[in-house]
């Protein structure tokens, strides 16, 4: 076919889409809108902008109320901070990664996240890393892995037990925490079993329909990138106790994205509990950590020793 007819192909594509006729799928049975939809938070959760402002109040009092070290740097670059919630000595650690599809946000707006551990004797880490499209995914990775690295390495100082880290993240945060728990710690001078648990919670872990989306503007990914740095792609050998939760009422690839992720690992012989979260969405399911009674909190809990 030469390229004129390439072209009234196209247009007569485009023309049967308008008419409802036909619908080209990108991605599985979705098509562009389609796939664009599942992963477009502030239009699925019409709540976003709502619950962020609800939380500021407990993001001050958390900040304040307890003692807190803030903005503690783990690298050289500008967004390579932590903020840190000490512990009485030898206190379980809990580091908490944000989400935000690597491309937003930052640690602050989920300070709230730690005032239930703190109160319970635990030490809290909230790391920040650069993001998206200044910064490549495996750039993120690789600081997140420093990051882990210099909690271990300095826990002692924070009244934290380097024996006792537990990690957690919610959406690209919940990537993030698998890319930890595949990641071969001795290449990094640290146990093997550096990491005592994990909660992975609404995580994306195949990241080929990510860069199929209009995600992928920010994210700039290739096919090469999507699977280097997909969790599915790089189970562990080994792995801590583990909950992949997600919540009950959130979109159908993110609930696929637990399941798949959780099916791969049980096939490989690890350990892994899957956890759907009442009716919650993607929004008001990372607001669980602010309840004892979660099954999730709960799970943690159990695990820290609190």
């Amino acid at each position: 076919m030469g390229l004129r007819g390439r072209r009234v192909s196209r247009q007569s594509l485009q023309r049967s889409v308008s008419r409802g006729l036909m619908v080209e799928k990108i991605y599985g049975s979705y098509s562009q809108a389609e796939l664009d939809h599942e992963y477009d938070m502030r239009a699925r959760c019409p709540h976003f902008a709502e619950t962020f402002a609800a939380m500021e109040v407990h993001n001050r009092r958390v900040a304040e109320l307890y003692e807190a070290r803030l903005d503690v740097p783990y690298g050289d670059r500008e967004l390579e901070r932590l903020d840190i919630w000490p512990g009485n000595g030898g206190a379980p650690v809990l580091l908490f990664i944000h989400g935000g599809y690597w491309r937003s946000f930052d640690k602050k707006a989920f300070r709230f996240v730690a005032e239930r551990f703190v109160e319970a004797g635990a030490s809290v880490v909230l790391s920040n890393y650069d993001l998206c499209p200044h910064v490549s995914m495996d750039v993120i990775i690789e600081q997140n892995r420093q990051a882990l690295k210099w909690i271990y390495q300095n826990a002692d100082g924070f009244g934290g037990d380097p024996g006792r880290i537990h990690v957690t993240g919610h959406s690209a945060g919940g990537h993030l925490t698998a890319m930890l728990l595949a990641t071969n710690w001795a290449e990094y001078g640290l146990p093997l079993d550096v990491i005592s648990s994990a909660a992975p919670l609404s995580g994306l872990f195949d990241l080929e329909p990510l860069r199929r989306s209009y995600l992928n503007a920010d994210l700039r990914m290739s096919a090469k990138t999507a699977r280097r740095n997909s969790p599915i792609q790089n189970l562990p050998d080994r792995m801590p106790p583990t909950v992949v939760a997600v919540g009950g009422g959130e979109t159908a690839e993110f609930r696929r994205q637990s399941r798949i992720y959780t099916t791969a690992c049980r096939d490989t012989g690890l350990q892994v509990s899957y956890l759907e979260i009442g009716c919650h969405d993607h929004m008001n399911v990372v607001l669980e950590f602010r309840n004892r009674r979660s099954p999730l909190t709960a799970m943690l809990f159990a695990e820290m020793g609190l």
